[in-house]
């Protein structure tokens, strides 16, 4: 096999393993299954989101066991990823997802977007990094309403602006555009 057959064939395998990475972190999540979840994330991961930040295994683990103790069943449903940076043994994407949650007995929907930085740790690939953003956050019978701006309508808070899309600079160019 010629170097660059290899080279491609080994991006091919890195992406399915990838994309193998964001289903364990949906299944493990879903399932509570905390060993699972932590063989994931690299020694030092480090995760944000409008909920809270961790640095390290351990202390996003502490952070999980927190925040799934929220909720009843989850289903997290990862859509797309676009890898951004790979490299042998780093790589950066973005992955596209939505979650289904119970909460106080109400079922909840959520679109997110994910950055993620992923590092290859003894032969497999886990992740570095996630930052999470929403593009909407509601009891499901309101989605039906419509996304407004204040599309963040957790339990216990006012809504809120969501961060996606409005923030993201292409969003800001082409509504500009039109108003041209």
């Amino acid at each position: 096999m010629t170097d660059d057959l290899a080279t491609r064939l080994r991006r091919i395998e890195d992406r399915l393993e990838i994309e193998e990475l964001l289903a364990r972190y949906a299944n493990a999540c879903d399932d509570r299954d905390m060993a699972a979840l932590g063989a994931c994330f690299a020694s030092d991961f480090e995760f944000d989101s409008v909920a809270g930040h961790a640095v390290g295994r351990e202390a996003a683990l502490d952070y999980y066991r927190g925040r799934l103790g929220l909720y009843g069943m989850t289903f997290h449903i990862p859509h797309t990823l676009v890898l951004q940076e790979h490299e042998q043994d780093t790589a950066a994407g973005l992955v596209t997802s939505h979650a289904e949650m119970e909460l106080e007995r109400e079922l909840f929907v959520t679109g997110f977007r994910y950055s993620d930085r992923y590092v290859r740790e003894q032969g497999r690939w886990c992740f570095r990094a996630r930052h999470v953003q929403a593009f909407y956050a509601m009891p499901l019978g309101q989605l039906a309403q419509g996304l407004d701006e204040y599309r963040l309508r957790w339990p216990h808070a006012g809504p809120q602006r969501a961060p996606l899309p409005e923030l993201l600079p292409s969003w800001d160019d082409f509504q500009r555009s039109r108003s041209t």
